[in-house]
């Protein structure tokens, strides 16, 4: 115990008389580790165990929509400050978000700030930008990156986490991206299938190698990845565009339950698919590919008579020649299995659709 308070005394000494310990003296040399929608929050004890640390909580670690049974938006660890000085390897992970009201100068937390990020940034953004849009890479391993929410007082700090959430959560999306996608393509990408969908459809669309078009017939493709967890499954149709009602809740609904029924069975005689809204809400929100407007509904799915359920994103987009509809849908089957990543590898493969 002794020797560990006498190692966290030597790295604070180093910090207040060193001009940098931990950044620009020399090139990372170790990579980050940590996996997807991981992040560490750095602050101090007391913020967190008070109403600062209830606010993070909120945001941070609010539920990820919409999946059978809860699963928070990020996987939260805390930190101190004091916690990364005191050991390298607590400054070798993919993600962090410090935290910090910045009204007294004279602490451990602003010295690190500003061996970060300089007076002057700091000044500058405290002055200038009501949301946090600092970030710093790459500083004490490859593949990392640390963001920042900094308030000049408890008050603005507070502002500054409900303000801010968004465009961090956002950011955290973009960097983790393509560790998602490294895990979707680790056996490539199917070239066959791809185009054949893709000329089918007239999109261009990269489908991982692993996955197989187990359907083809004149309601749409069936594509879907087996593991001993988990099944992966995308189904493409097209649809005659007929009026707005398409797009609406209702329409939506309707043309989802009936395009799967020529799809999903079970052992059970007259089973099917289709979407349960009444025990969870359905969101919708407005997705457009290349510019052509669509819609995207998310909700959970369920056999009418089989327990089955689980997670499932629908994409409707009218077609550049606004005759048609693009129908895609993605859903998870994972029993007992929390589901987060795995919508979001699903989300991967769709992210890559693009009209021709």
């Amino acid at each position: 115990m002794k020797y560990i308070y006498f190692a966290l005394i030597i790295s604070i000494l180093a910090l207040a008389c060193s001009s940098n310990p931990f950044t620009n003296s020399q090139t990372p040399t170790s990579t980050a580790y940590g996996e997807p929608n991981h992040i560490v929050l750095v602050c101090n004890q007391s913020d967190w165990d008070g109403a600062i640390g209830d606010s993070l909580r909120y945001y941070f670690g609010s539920a990820y929509p919409i999946l059978p049974q809860p699963e928070a938006i990020f996987d939260i660890r805390q930190m101190n400050y004091s916690d990364i000085v005191a050991l390298k390897t607590f400054r070798e992970l993919r993600n962090y978000i410090f935290i910090a009201d910045l009204s007294k100068k004279d602490t451990l937390t602003y010295k690190l700030l500003v061996q970060l990020l300089g007076t002057e940034r700091i000044n500058d953004h405290l002055q200038e930008s009501p949301t946090s849009n600092l970030i710093s890479r790459d500083v004490w391993a490859h593949g990392q990156q640390l963001m920042y929410i900094l308030g000049n007082d408890q008050d603005d700090l507070f502002n500054r986490i409900r303000r801010s959430f968004p465009g961090i959560s956002r950011q955290i999306r973009e960097f983790d991206r393509p560790r998602i996608r490294g895990t979707v393509y680790a056996a490539g990408v199917s070239k066959l299938n791809s185009e054949s969908i893709g000329d089918r459809y007239h999109i261009s669309i990269e489908l991982p190698y692993d996955w197989k078009l187990v359907s083809s017939q004149p309601a749409g493709s069936w594509i879907r990845k087996e593991t001993e967890k988990a099944s992966f499954n995308l189904i493409l149709s097209k649809i005659k565009y007929e009026n707005t009602n398409q797009f609406s809740e209702d329409g939506f609904k309707k043309i989802r339950d009936t395009l799967l029924r020529h799809f999903v069975t079970t052992d059970s005689p007259g089973d099917f698919m289709k979407i349960n809204d009444i025990d969870l809400p359905l969101f919708t929100y407005q997705k457009n590919i290349d510019g052509n407007y669509g819609i995207e509904m998310r909700g959970v799915w369920e056999t009418a008579i089989e327990f089955m359920g689980g997670p499932f994103q629908t994409y409707m987009i009218q077609t550049p020649k606004k005759d048609s509809i693009l129908f895609i849908d993605a859903f998870v089957y994972a029993p007992e299995q929390e589901k987060r990543d795995l919508i979001q590898q699903l989300e991967e493969v769709i992210q890559t659709v693009h009209f021709k």
